[in-house]
Protein backbone atom coordinates (compact mmCIF):
# COMPACT_ATOMS: atom_id res chain seq x y z
CA UNK A 1 0.00 0.00 0.00
CA UNK A 2 0.96 3.50 -0.09
CA UNK A 3 0.51 7.06 1.63
CA UNK A 4 -1.63 9.88 0.73
CA UNK A 5 -2.67 11.26 -2.66
CA UNK A 6 1.30 12.03 -3.74
CA UNK A 7 2.00 8.12 -3.54
CA UNK A 8 -0.93 7.29 -5.76
CA UNK A 9 0.01 9.87 -8.31
CA UNK A 10 2.69 8.04 -10.33
CA UNK A 11 0.47 4.73 -10.19
CA UNK A 12 -2.37 7.55 -11.63
CA UNK A 13 0.42 8.47 -14.25
CA UNK A 14 1.47 5.20 -14.93
CA UNK A 15 -1.90 3.92 -15.65
CA UNK A 16 -2.52 7.03 -17.75
CA UNK A 17 0.05 6.36 -20.05
CA UNK A 18 -1.13 2.70 -20.49
CA UNK A 19 -4.66 3.99 -21.61
CA UNK A 20 -3.89 6.69 -23.91
CA UNK A 21 -1.08 4.71 -25.74
CA UNK A 22 -3.09 1.52 -25.87
CA UNK A 23 -6.12 3.73 -27.31
CA UNK A 24 -4.71 6.45 -29.68
CA UNK A 25 -1.23 4.52 -30.84
CA UNK A 26 -3.08 1.40 -30.87
CA UNK A 27 -6.35 0.54 -31.30
CA UNK A 28 -6.93 4.35 -33.03
CA UNK A 29 -5.03 3.16 -36.31
CA UNK A 30 -6.21 -0.71 -36.31
CA UNK A 31 -9.88 0.71 -35.84
CA UNK A 32 -8.82 2.51 -39.25
CA UNK A 33 -7.94 -0.22 -41.41
CA UNK A 34 -11.05 -2.46 -39.94
CA UNK A 35 -13.39 0.35 -40.56
CA UNK A 36 -14.77 -0.60 -37.20
CA UNK A 37 -14.66 2.11 -34.44
CA UNK A 38 -16.55 -0.07 -32.08
CA UNK A 39 -13.78 -2.21 -30.98
CA UNK A 40 -12.69 0.70 -28.85
CA UNK A 41 -16.00 -0.85 -26.63
CA UNK A 42 -14.51 -4.60 -26.40
CA UNK A 43 -11.35 -3.06 -24.88
CA UNK A 44 -12.81 -0.94 -22.40
CA UNK A 45 -13.67 -3.99 -19.79
CA UNK A 46 -10.10 -5.60 -20.53
CA UNK A 47 -8.54 -2.30 -20.20
CA UNK A 48 -9.65 -1.14 -17.07
CA UNK A 49 -8.85 -4.81 -15.97
CA UNK A 50 -5.22 -4.17 -16.96
CA UNK A 51 -5.06 -1.02 -15.01
CA UNK A 52 -5.89 -2.41 -12.00
CA UNK A 53 -3.09 -4.88 -12.22
CA UNK A 54 -0.66 -2.95 -12.64
CA UNK A 55 -2.19 -0.94 -9.67
CA UNK A 56 -2.13 -4.05 -8.22
CA UNK A 57 1.84 -5.14 -9.30
CA UNK A 58 2.99 -1.75 -8.35
CA UNK A 59 1.89 -1.96 -4.91
CA UNK A 60 3.73 -2.99 -2.04
CA UNK A 61 2.20 -5.38 0.26
CA UNK A 62 -1.05 -5.08 -1.53
CA UNK A 63 -3.64 -6.74 1.31
CA UNK A 64 -7.06 -8.44 1.38
CA UNK A 65 -9.15 -5.63 -0.07
CA UNK A 66 -6.90 -5.05 -2.97
CA UNK A 67 -6.99 -8.81 -3.94
CA UNK A 68 -10.48 -8.70 -4.14
CA UNK A 69 -10.78 -5.71 -6.19
CA UNK A 70 -8.36 -6.70 -8.62
CA UNK A 71 -10.43 -9.68 -8.94
CA UNK A 72 -13.82 -8.09 -9.56
CA UNK A 73 -12.51 -6.17 -12.13
CA UNK A 74 -10.55 -9.10 -14.08
CA UNK A 75 -14.25 -10.90 -13.81
CA UNK A 76 -15.65 -7.76 -14.88
CA UNK A 77 -13.61 -6.80 -17.77
CA UNK A 78 -13.05 -10.09 -19.26
CA UNK A 79 -16.84 -10.60 -19.07
CA UNK A 80 -17.92 -7.63 -20.84
CA UNK A 81 -14.97 -7.77 -23.40
CA UNK A 82 -15.72 -11.22 -24.45
CA UNK A 83 -19.62 -10.11 -24.50
CA UNK A 84 -19.26 -7.28 -26.63
CA UNK A 85 -16.91 -8.84 -29.16
CA UNK A 86 -18.95 -12.27 -29.62
CA UNK A 87 -21.88 -9.50 -30.29
CA UNK A 88 -19.92 -6.95 -32.58
CA UNK A 89 -18.26 -10.19 -34.73
CA UNK A 90 -20.28 -9.20 -37.85
CA UNK A 91 -18.92 -5.60 -37.81
CA UNK A 92 -18.96 -2.28 -36.60
CA UNK A 93 -21.59 -1.68 -33.58
CA UNK A 94 -24.84 0.30 -35.16
CA UNK A 95 -24.39 3.03 -33.10
CA UNK A 96 -21.10 4.26 -34.48
CA UNK A 97 -22.13 3.39 -38.03
CA UNK A 98 -24.90 6.05 -37.45
CA UNK A 99 -22.22 8.42 -36.23
CA UNK A 100 -20.13 7.71 -38.81
CA UNK A 101 -22.42 8.33 -41.80
CA UNK A 102 -23.57 11.33 -39.90
CA UNK A 103 -19.69 12.62 -40.07
CA UNK A 104 -19.25 11.94 -43.95
CA UNK A 105 -23.16 13.78 -44.52
CA UNK A 106 -21.44 16.63 -43.00
CA UNK A 107 -18.16 16.30 -45.24
CA UNK A 108 -15.82 15.74 -41.86
CA UNK A 109 -13.34 13.90 -41.56
CA UNK A 110 -14.09 10.58 -39.71
CA UNK A 111 -10.83 9.41 -38.91
CA UNK A 112 -10.30 12.46 -37.18
CA UNK A 113 -13.39 12.80 -35.64
CA UNK A 114 -12.81 9.20 -33.99
CA UNK A 115 -9.75 9.86 -32.68
CA UNK A 116 -11.05 13.37 -30.54
CA UNK A 117 -14.36 11.87 -29.83
CA UNK A 118 -13.92 8.16 -29.80
CA UNK A 119 -10.73 7.11 -28.42
CA UNK A 120 -8.97 10.22 -26.46
CA UNK A 121 -12.13 10.72 -24.65
CA UNK A 122 -12.48 6.77 -24.11
CA UNK A 123 -8.75 6.72 -22.53
CA UNK A 124 -9.77 9.93 -20.49
CA UNK A 125 -12.70 8.42 -19.48
CA UNK A 126 -10.71 5.20 -18.51
CA UNK A 127 -8.73 6.84 -16.02
CA UNK A 128 -11.35 8.68 -14.08
CA UNK A 129 -13.45 5.07 -14.44
CA UNK A 130 -10.27 3.33 -13.11
CA UNK A 131 -9.80 5.61 -9.51
CA UNK A 132 -12.07 3.62 -7.47
CA UNK A 133 -9.72 0.83 -8.07
CA UNK A 134 -6.68 2.78 -7.99
CA UNK A 135 -8.00 3.38 -4.10
CA UNK A 136 -9.10 0.41 -3.53
CA UNK A 137 -5.90 -1.29 -4.67
CA UNK A 138 -2.89 0.83 -3.50
CA UNK A 139 -4.55 2.97 -0.72
CA UNK A 140 -4.19 2.64 2.99
CA UNK A 141 -5.23 0.31 5.49
CA UNK A 142 -4.99 -2.57 3.35
CA UNK A 143 -7.81 -5.11 5.79
CA UNK A 144 -11.60 -5.14 4.54
CA UNK A 145 -13.62 -2.95 6.67
CA UNK A 146 -17.35 -2.42 6.81
CA UNK A 147 -17.52 -0.37 3.56
CA UNK A 148 -15.42 -2.69 1.31
CA UNK A 149 -17.78 -5.83 3.08
CA UNK A 150 -20.55 -3.93 1.45
CA UNK A 151 -18.83 -2.93 -1.65
CA UNK A 152 -17.46 -5.98 -2.54
CA UNK A 153 -21.21 -8.41 -1.97
CA UNK A 154 -22.95 -5.11 -4.38
CA UNK A 155 -20.08 -5.72 -6.87
CA UNK A 156 -20.66 -9.58 -7.33
CA UNK A 157 -24.24 -8.84 -7.12
CA UNK A 158 -23.93 -6.25 -10.23
CA UNK A 159 -21.79 -8.71 -11.78
CA UNK A 160 -24.52 -11.87 -11.66
CA UNK A 161 -26.93 -9.56 -12.55
CA UNK A 162 -25.49 -8.03 -15.92
CA UNK A 163 -24.25 -11.88 -16.81
CA UNK A 164 -27.53 -13.44 -16.63
CA UNK A 165 -29.19 -10.44 -18.26
CA UNK A 166 -27.14 -10.25 -21.66
CA UNK A 167 -27.55 -13.85 -21.71
CA UNK A 168 -31.75 -14.02 -21.64
CA UNK A 169 -30.72 -10.95 -24.27
CA UNK A 170 -28.70 -13.31 -26.34
CA UNK A 171 -31.02 -16.45 -26.52
CA UNK A 172 -34.23 -14.35 -27.33
CA UNK A 173 -32.24 -12.33 -30.18
CA UNK A 174 -31.29 -15.99 -31.57
CA UNK A 175 -34.80 -18.20 -31.20
CA UNK A 176 -37.40 -14.79 -31.79
CA UNK A 177 -38.94 -15.05 -34.82
CA UNK A 178 -40.47 -11.09 -35.38
CA UNK A 179 -37.87 -7.82 -35.07
CA UNK A 180 -40.67 -6.28 -33.34
CA UNK A 181 -41.06 -8.65 -30.52
CA UNK A 182 -40.10 -7.12 -27.12
CA UNK A 183 -37.82 -8.73 -24.49
CA UNK A 184 -40.44 -8.69 -21.33
CA UNK A 185 -38.96 -12.05 -19.99
CA UNK A 186 -36.47 -13.20 -17.12
CA UNK A 187 -34.98 -10.41 -15.29
CA UNK A 188 -36.24 -7.88 -18.30
CA UNK A 189 -39.58 -8.22 -17.39
CA UNK A 190 -38.54 -6.27 -13.67
CA UNK A 191 -36.39 -3.65 -15.90
CA UNK A 192 -35.98 -2.81 -19.24
CA UNK A 193 -32.63 -3.01 -18.87
CA UNK A 194 -31.06 -4.88 -16.13
CA UNK A 195 -27.91 -5.48 -17.61
CA UNK A 196 -26.97 -1.46 -16.83
CA UNK A 197 -28.39 -1.94 -13.92
CA UNK A 198 -26.27 -4.76 -12.70
CA UNK A 199 -22.97 -2.24 -14.57
CA UNK A 200 -23.96 0.45 -12.22
CA UNK A 201 -23.75 -1.83 -8.85
CA UNK A 202 -20.58 -2.93 -10.33
CA UNK A 203 -18.99 0.21 -10.42
CA UNK A 204 -20.58 1.68 -7.28
CA UNK A 205 -19.42 -1.70 -5.69
CA UNK A 206 -15.87 -1.08 -6.52
CA UNK A 207 -16.55 2.64 -5.03
CA UNK A 208 -17.25 1.26 -1.83
CA UNK A 209 -13.99 -0.79 -1.99
CA UNK A 210 -12.25 2.36 -2.47
CA UNK A 211 -14.09 4.06 0.51
CA UNK A 212 -12.63 1.50 2.72
CA UNK A 213 -9.51 3.72 2.37
CA UNK A 214 -10.49 6.84 3.57
CA UNK A 215 -12.20 10.53 3.39
CA UNK A 216 -9.65 11.14 0.01
CA UNK A 217 -11.47 7.88 -2.18
CA UNK A 218 -14.47 10.41 -2.12
CA UNK A 219 -12.50 11.69 -4.92
CA UNK A 220 -12.85 8.39 -6.98
CA UNK A 221 -16.67 8.32 -7.01
CA UNK A 222 -16.22 10.76 -10.29
CA UNK A 223 -15.85 7.22 -11.83
CA UNK A 224 -18.84 5.62 -10.79
CA UNK A 225 -20.98 8.84 -11.63
CA UNK A 226 -18.90 9.67 -14.89
CA UNK A 227 -20.38 5.80 -15.88
CA UNK A 228 -23.83 5.88 -14.34
CA UNK A 229 -24.45 9.10 -16.18
CA UNK A 230 -23.08 7.55 -19.66
CA UNK A 231 -25.15 4.52 -18.77
CA UNK A 232 -28.44 6.24 -18.27
CA UNK A 233 -28.01 9.05 -20.63
CA UNK A 234 -26.65 9.64 -24.23
CA UNK A 235 -24.45 6.77 -24.69
CA UNK A 236 -26.94 3.82 -23.12
CA UNK A 237 -30.85 4.01 -22.29
CA UNK A 238 -31.68 7.08 -23.48
CA UNK A 239 -29.97 6.37 -26.80
CA UNK A 240 -31.79 3.00 -26.61
CA UNK A 241 -35.13 4.31 -26.09
CA UNK A 242 -35.22 6.71 -28.41
CA UNK A 243 -34.51 3.93 -31.00
CA UNK A 244 -37.09 2.08 -29.80
CA UNK A 245 -39.61 3.80 -29.18
CA UNK A 246 -41.28 3.73 -32.31
CA UNK A 247 -42.40 0.36 -31.38
CA UNK A 248 -45.91 -0.22 -30.24
CA UNK A 249 -45.47 -3.02 -28.55
CA UNK A 250 -42.19 -1.47 -26.54
CA UNK A 251 -44.09 1.68 -25.87
CA UNK A 252 -46.32 -0.91 -24.05
CA UNK A 253 -43.11 -2.07 -22.36
CA UNK A 254 -42.12 1.41 -21.48
CA UNK A 255 -45.44 2.03 -19.54
CA UNK A 256 -45.51 -1.37 -17.11
CA UNK A 257 -41.79 -1.51 -16.58
CA UNK A 258 -39.05 -0.11 -14.78
CA UNK A 259 -36.02 1.68 -17.09
CA UNK A 260 -33.22 0.75 -14.76
CA UNK A 261 -33.85 -0.49 -11.32
CA UNK A 262 -35.26 -4.05 -10.96
CA UNK A 263 -38.90 -3.39 -9.57
CA UNK A 264 -41.95 -5.51 -10.18
CA UNK A 265 -44.01 -4.29 -13.46
CA UNK A 266 -46.79 -1.90 -13.00
CA UNK A 267 -50.55 -3.07 -13.95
Amino acid sequence: MVDGLTGLAPLLVRSGAFALVGFVLVLWPLSLRLRDASIVDIFWGPGCAAMAWIYYFSTPAAGTRALICVGLVTAWGLRLGLYIGRRNHAGEDPRYAAIRAEVGARGGNFALYSLRVVFIYQGLAMIACSLPSLFAIAGTAPGLGMFGSVGASVALAGLVIETVADQQMSRFRATRRDRGEVMDRGLWRYSRHPNYFGEILVQWGIFLLAADTGPWALLAAIGPAILTYAIIGPMGAALLEKRLGSNPAYDNYVRRTSLIILWPPRK
